[in-house]
């Protein structure tokens, strides 16, 4: 690969967030990330020294920001420490905060427009952000007062609907609340079926918790293996009520494909058992969050790589590409 543009050469900075994805996209570049030292001081700040030339090069930085406090700090100190670089591009595998996009009571911070202004001011030219929470979140950026001038919002669910398509066999698509219900029905177009069914939760008044006896399908999943996309799983309370409300309805099978696997620290103990049982057959992420517990799970969760699709994005960025061609169309 050419690695020259005329911002000069690429070089890639990887950062502690997610260093085996970086890694990844690094060989699928095949080029060397550029020597960094990386770790935390005494109270676990995070502290980093470039060690490598910037001079005059087309600088890409990797950073997925899931540990909001370390990995935003690392990112604006990683900036920081760059000198001489004729361009800086920000590449985020994931951003966090994402669901942090509105008051939802009285008195609550907007902590993604945060996280969107500390990006904005960081001193980067350009940032490619990953299957956002909405399409509304590129707006949050300012790139009229920095240095900002550009926010790529990209699908990896590109990703997940090509593994579908050419390696699942499935009757229908399933929504599993009626809020993904848009997203599910978009992605039939690009699968061409017109099978889509969503859950329709009940919740009992004094607890707010879902009434699975009482909660039902939109559609028909009965003797059915339905598949299920969505962008993010953090608790999987979502997806464990909405498999066991699908398989109540008669639903053979149930897959789940996840963008962001958000997972908390309970997520383990309530969606591994899931797994283990049969409720949810299987489920496929894009790591592009370190997993937790990996190699405790059970071999029906799938974990891909979206570290070529990364790879190509960043390429892209460096040979100032169109964008349009990380699209799927729909014919």
């Amino acid at each position: 690969m050419n690695n020259n543009s005329r911002f000069g050469e690429l070089k890639l900075i990887i950062a502690n967030s997610h260093s085996k994805l970086g890694l990844d996209v690094a060989k699928e570049l095949n080029i060397p990330p550029l020597e960094m030292e990386s770790g935390t001081f005494q109270n676990n700040q995070p502290r980093v020294w470039r060690k490598g030339d910037v001079s005059g090069a087309d600088i890409c930085i990797i950073s997925s920001l899931h540990d909001w406090q370390n990995t935003m700090g690392e990112f604006l100190q990683i900036v920081d420490s760059i000198q001489g670089a004729s361009r800086i591009f920000g590449v985020f595998p994931f951003v966090g905060t994402g669901k942090a996009d509105h008051p939802k009571r009285f008195g609550d911070p907007i902590t993604y427009k945060i996280t969107a202004d500390l990006i904005s001011q960081s001193g980067i030219d350009l940032g490619v952000i990953f299957d956002q929470h909405t399409s509304q979140h590129p707006y949050f950026y300012d790139t009229k007062h920095h240095r900002l001038h550009t926010v790529h919002h990209l699908y990896l669910m590109r990703i997940l609907i090509e593994y579908a398509r050419d390696y699942l066999n499935f009757d229908g698509i399933l929504a599993l609340d009626d809020g993904s219900y848009k997203r599910n029905a978009k992605i039939s177009e690009f699968l061409k079926t017109t099978d889509v069914s969503f859950v329709f939760k009940t919740r009992d008044p004094n607890t707010l918790r879902v009434d699975i006896n009482k909660s039902f399908i939109i559609g028909d999943v009965k003797n059915k293996k339905v598949i299920s996309f969505d962008d993010m799983c953090q608790s999987s309370d979502t997806i464990v009520v909405g498999a066991q409300i699908a398989k109540r309805n008669g639903a053979k099978e149930v897959t789940v494909l996840i963008v962001h696997n958000d997972f908390g620290q309970n997520t383990f103990d309530i969606l591994n058992p899931a797994l283990q049982s049969g409720l949810i057959d299987k489920m496929i992420v894009l790591e592009t969050i370190p997993l937790i517990r990996a190699g405790e799970w059970h071999p029906n969760l799938i974990v891909l790589s979206p570290a070529k699709f990364i790879a190509e994005v960043i390429n892209c960025v460096h040979k100032e590409g169109h964008m349009r061609q990380f699209f799927l169309p729909i014919s």
